[in-house]
């Protein structure tokens, strides 16, 4: 059971990071101005579409930044501090797999 908890924590945190403008909106709303939000704000009136993670990537592009916008990637360091927290390491790569996959999934049919 704590298997499929961690798969859907792991999914309601990379939802929110690459389906939803929340963290552009929780640092506008702390007036936290270390992600280049105001920036990225000037920029976009310029490319409407661009969304946050393209626009770190294309131009505030560092090892860090390409880590953040990676699905792959970010899954990956997300299900680490789940496991960290649930002390499961035993069934990472079943947590990986399975979270990936259903993000992926979600991602196509249902976002």
């Amino acid at each position: 059971m704590d298997i499929i908890l961690q798969i859907f924590w792991v999914n309601i945190l990379l939802f929110i990071w690459f389906e939803t403008d929340a963290f552009v909106e929780y640092i506008k709303f702390l007036k936290l101005n270390i992600f280049k939000i105001k920036q990225f704000e000037e920029y976009k009136l310029i490319n409407p579409k661009i969304s946050y993670h393209s626009y770190i990537r294309q131009k505030h592009a560092s090892f860090f930044t390409r880590l953040l916008t990676c699905v792959p990637c970010m899954c990956f360091w997300v299900v680490v501090i789940i496991c960290l927290m649930f002390n499961s390491f035993y069934f990472y790569p079943i947590i990986y797999i399975s979270s990936y996959v259903l993000y992926k999934l979600l991602r196509k049919y249902v976002y």
